[in-house]
């Protein structure tokens, strides 16, 4: 509803500029998002390494730990991610379904999860973190009016794509774990389910935009040279 409002407050002006906003914007969130994954990602190394990898995926992290401050952060972040919309819409720049589909499904869900103590959650985050720490610095490079080579966007795009996909494998691990082995995990089943459709859906639309980004283009270019 917002989006529309704002949409519908811009229609007949002319777009914002932001530069100097937008450069402060993402640098901040590049630097948040590299700090937390390499503050966060001791917890599930460390794990994996004294208890092993069953207790790492279905055992959450104490809740006095420093990895519990930046759960907490990471779930705090999805809030103030949501302003990435408000700048797209205020530059009048094209906003795609699978942009605010992407932050408003990731809100719910962690909310969803914080809520539960869900432990494959160790997983998401990081993998969230580590994504969005290439993401946000590619941007934060792009506002100050770098242009860099197609190879960066495709890494990044490759990653936040492969963060879906294996997303999905975690998912399917903690269902195979609680359904088939009839072992104790600490996700309920409607947080997997949840995970499922966001995971899978999440999946497909970023190949459908990576095929549209970089391979049809790259063909229709290839043409218009020929």
């Amino acid at each position: 509803m917002l989006i529309k409002v704002v949409q519908k407050f811009m229609e007949n002006r002319k777009p914002f500029t932001l530069r100097y906003p937008l450069i402060l914007w993402n640098g901040a969130l590049a630097a948040f998002s590299i700090l937390a994954t390499l503050r966060f990602s001791v917890d599930p190394l460390r794990s994996l390494y004294v208890e092993g990898f069953y207790k790492t995926l279905c055992y959450s992290c104490h809740p006095n730990d420093v990895a519990a401050f930046w759960s907490f952060a990471f779930a705090l972040s999805k809030i103030v991610e949501l302003g990435d919309t408000m700048f797209i819409i205020l530059r009048k720049r094209p906003l795609i379904f699978l942009h605010y589909y992407h932050h408003a499904a990731v809100l719910i869900y962690t909310v969803h999860s914080g809520a539960e103590h869900t432990a494959a959650g160790r997983f998401y985050i990081l993998m969230n973190y580590f994504a969005h720490s290439l993401m946000y610095t590619y941007y934060t490079i792009a506002a100050i009016g770098y242009r860099m080579p197609k190879w960066v966007s495709m890494t990044v795009t490759t990653v936040q794509t492969a963060q879906m996909l294996a997303g999905v494998g975690v998912t399917f691990m903690v269902y195979k774990v609680k359904s088939e082995y009839n072992m104790p995990c600490q996700q309920s089943m409607a947080n997997l389910y949840l995970a499922f459709v966001i995971y899978i859906t999440f999946a497909i639309l970023f190949i459908h935009f990576f095929v549209k980004a970089y391979i049809v283009k790259s063909a229709k270019k290839s043409v218009k040279k020929d």
